[in-house]
């Protein structure tokens, strides 16, 4: 890449007013790690800011990452880079698409699906354990709509907040029964609070959810504990209620 090139990219990366932004010009005044990142302002918790900054990596330096839900997701805001600066020079825009596609590809290609579906069967289990010691509020969802973004807003996915007064995984596989999930849920999150019952501590959520407009599903046998938002929204409300997140759900790119 010669330079006029990378300092366009830089310039197209910089001007975002997202956090993409924020951390791309963090990242080009130097090299930071994921708590420095956090920090800094970019990102809610480390594992955002890790997803993040592989956008910018994979932008600068062409680095695909290798977790397929990480490179979708630097996919979509590559194409909102295209959207947004129409005006770029042809090379520019040549580099985006091509990054776009090869992004595409990884996103989508079956043997890091099918390891990212391993981890997260790992990370469901190791969960699980930590419910079945203590109950809390819970985030789970199923692969495919983990990967697969509310087609009105490119940064939400489907998750069911819930709480659980006894094993999770009991329950899990109960819903499962009960809804006809078409493929077996992961647990991404377990929040628990000094104070609040689990009960309690659902109910802040769900209104903090609706008071944001990340509205709940609307479908008949769905349940009212599906809502569109993101991972990096629900940490931010937990850290605002003031519980962390027991939290072995990060898929990023190291």
């Amino acid at each position: 890449m010669d330079d006029a090139l990378r300092q366009e990219l830089e310039a197209i990366l910089t001007s975002n007013e997202g956090r993409l932004g924020v951390v791309a010009r963090l990242w080009i005044e130097r090299p930071r790690s994921n708590a420095e990142l956090v920090e800094a302002g970019g990102g809610a918790n480390p594992g955002a800011a890790a997803n993040t900054r592989a956008t910018v990596q994979a932008v600068l330096y062409g680095k695909i990452p290798t977790g397929a839900s990480v490179a979708l997701q630097a996919r979509r805001a590559v194409s909102n880079l295209i959207k947004q600066n129409p005006e770029a020079s042809a090379a520019a825009l040549k580099y985006l698409t091509d990054l776009r596609d090869s992004l595409d590809e990884r996103g989508n290609d079956t043997e890091a699906v099918e390891q990212e579906d391993e981890k997260l069967e790992q990370v469901t289990k190791e969960l699980e354990k930590a419910l079945e010691k203590q109950p809390g509020v819970y985030v789970y969802t199923t692969p495919t709509y983990y990967r697969s973004v509310k087609k009105t807003d490119p940064d939400r996915f489907w998750f069911k907040v819930g709480k659980t007064d006894r094993a999770a995984g009991v329950r899990i596989g109960e819903q499962m029964r009960a809804t006809g999930l078409p493929e077996d849920p992961f647990i991404a999150r377990v929040y628990r609070h000094p104070a609040m019952t689990p009960k309690e501590l659902e109910d802040q959520f769900h209104r903090l959810l609706d008071a944001a407009g990340h509205g709940r599903s609307e479908a008949k046998h769905a349940g009212k504990e599906w809502f569109t938002t993101n991972l990096e929204f629900l940490d931010a409300i937990a850290t605002a209620l003031g519980c962390e997140p027991f939290d072995l759900g990060q898929f990023d790119d190291e």
